[in-house]
């Protein structure tokens, strides 16, 4: 067994391509596609950002570090044929030569199936914590009608003002601003707010993908001053309605991140979202030099 650095390029995005289509090797990092992974191997790494370990001429395992910012890194990887001690070992040593090569790196994301075979426990190693639970959810039928009439209207104009001040504050890392999503409405784009009291309480946006007959929602959120009052319920339910609506949305799909599984069955389930996919967020923290 032995610790290489980034060559072949073909070869490994072949491994790569199987091993990431199966739950226990999933990473979201990943693009799904053999000729995405190649160009992102040719571009976005080289002999000091990604290593492969080969044992008897065959690829076993591979972890690398695709920059994100001078301070962070996404984690392709780990993945690994087996959970080995001497593989397991082969990938921490990997891992400390990644972060002694690249001093700068303080924050490394991992994101992995919740099947993975590396998954929790194992991920110690790298002294890597869990965040929290990506949910993917699906629904592909109309929510039955509910009683309590909707408080939801198309966005105009005049809400600007707090439409922008809620998805700022709802949103303040995010790499799209209320600009952003106020530009691309359309016939299939649309944005609804949530009015009660002559006050804008929260917003939903809805995308429409024709030629995948999907829609998604991208973003919500509610005023943190009128949380637990229904108001999300009835945006969901509200906007899957609406998508459905569309004679060409066959599935409505909304991507969830929470520690509580409890929510996700209170809220989502509640309208008829069923749980396609979970993926584990983990977080490594260099620590502090003392």
């Amino acid at each position: 067994m032995q610790i290489l650095p980034l060559k072949e390029i073909d070869s490994i995005a072949s491994y790569l391509h199987e091993k990431n289509r199966q739950e226990t090797n999933y990473v979201t990092h990943i693009p799904q596609s053999i000729e995405d992974i190649k160009n992102d191997l040719s571009h976005k790494f080289d002999e000091n950002t990604f290593y492969y370990i080969e044992d008897h001429d065959t690829i076993i395992g591979i972890l690398g570090f695709e920059s994100v910012d001078d301070e962070t890194a996404n984690v392709w990887g780990p993945i690994v044929n087996d959970t080995s001690e001497e593989t397991l070992s082969a990938l921490k040593e990997i891992w400390e030569t990644l972060l002694n090569d690249h001093p700068n790196i303080k924050y490394c994301h991992i994101s992995l199936h919740k099947d993975h075979i590396l998954n929790n426990s194992k991920l110690k190693r790298l002294h890597a914590g869990y965040v929290e639970t990506q949910y993917t959810l699906e629904i592909q039928q109309p929510p039955l009608p509910i009683d309590k009439k909707h408080q939801m209207t198309p966005y105009s104009k005049p809400y600007y003002y707090a439409f922008n001040k809620l998805h700022s504050n709802s949103f303040k890392h995010s790499d799209i601003s209320a600009d952003d999503i106020i530009d691309s409405l359309d016939d299939n784009h649309a944005l609804y707010l949530y009015i009660a009291e002559g006050l804008v309480k929260g917003y939903i946006y809805l995308s429409i993908d024709i030629p995948e007959k999907l829609a998604t929602i991208p973003n919500l959120a509610s005023h943190h001053d009128y949380r637990k009052q229904g108001i999300a319920f009835q945006m969901i339910h509200f906007a899957t309605t609406e998508a459905f609506n569309h004679q060409d949305v066959e599935t409505v799909r909304i991507y969830v991140d929470s520690k509580k599984h409890e929510q996700i069955q209170l809220l989502y389930e509640k309208v008829g979202f069923h749980i396609v996919n979970e993926t584990h967020h983990f977080k490594y923290v260099r620590p502090y030099d003392v």
